[in-house]
């Protein structure tokens, strides 16, 4: 039985960039295409005020969709669902059977006249599917799997995500173990820690190299960048093509769309994220 993607989508552009995304996954990996649209009030009623048109507005958007994909992805079967309830709801219901490898939805989608952070939706998803999700930025649109980065703590549950992700991915030519500590006093206790952590992330079949990458936080500093600031300045200076996030490193992604105090900037992902319930 052939396995499937679920993918989420709101018809917005970056919705369509994450199935784009999912869909050259589904090439790579011989899986399936569910786009899954939650109805709401903005997909269900046409622009005309008039319109009495028994037929959805969402039913329709997914079949154009479908047709759209399928004639840049041909060898691929997608499918297509529309359903009422929420997305936070359904999500974790449909992907509890057995049936979907993983989720793959956009970070921002878009809203009559205004756009919508899914920031909120997505770690939500992040938090109940049983199931592996992955999170595309908006925008982008590259496809690459040679350069992953992963969040540790040293925690055993990294090691069934690293484990899940090379079964539903790819294999990793690359890793980077990323850990960011806080006390400078602590830096030779956190590198041997983190380098004897390496020598059992080599023993994961479909790993072909490990390397670490130490980064300290001045506590002294009120204006100082918080933990998951560092770790995006980290992804965009080693340019990686993935993220690889645990359940137990979750709050580094719901973070992400919080407005810092400090600086009073927004931090979104530049880098498509893996996250995983272990």
């Amino acid at each position: 039985m052939t396995k499937t993607i679920l993918v989420p989508t709101d018809f917005s552009e970056n919705a369509f960039f994450a199935s784009q995304y999912a869909c050259k996954l589904a090439t790579k990996n011989g899986l399936q295409i569910e786009l899954f649209h939650c109805y709401t009030t903005t997909s269900t009623v046409f622009d005309e005020e008039n319109d009495t048109s028994p037929v959805l507005k969402a039913d329709l958007l997914i079949v154009e969709w479908k047709e759209k994909l399928s004639r840049e992805f041909p060898s691929i079967t997608i499918e297509t669902s529309c359903v009422s309830g929420l997305l936070t709801e359904r999500i974790p219901q449909k992907t509890e059977d057995g049936s979907y490898v993983f989720v793959v939805m956009g970070t921002t989608g878009a809203g009559k006249g205004k756009p919508v952070i899914w920031g909120s939706n997505t770690s939500s998803i992040v938090s109940k599917s049983s199931i592996p999700v992955l999170a595309i930025p908006n925008g982008y649109d590259t496809f690459r799997l040679d350069n992953i980065a992963m969040l540790t703590n040293f925690k055993a549950e990294e090691l069934e995500t690293l484990n899940d992700y090379v079964t539903a991915i790819s294999t990793i030519p690359r890793l980077t173990l990323i850990h960011v500590y806080k006390d400078q006093n602590d830096k030779d206790k956190v590198a041997d820690s983190l380098q004897s952590w390496s020598f059992n992330i080599k023993e994961i079949n479909g790993i072909e190299s490990v390397h670490t990458l130490l980064r300290a936080l001045d506590k002294e500093d009120e204006t100082a960048d918080s933990v998951p600031e560092v770790i995006q300045h980290i992804v965009t200076e080693q340019n990686y093509d993935m993220i690889v996030v645990t359940k137990t490193r979750k709050s580094f992604f719901e973070r992400l769309f919080r407005t810092s105090v400090s600086k009073q900037i927004a931090l979104h992902l530049n880098r498509p994220a893996f996250f995983d319930n272990n």
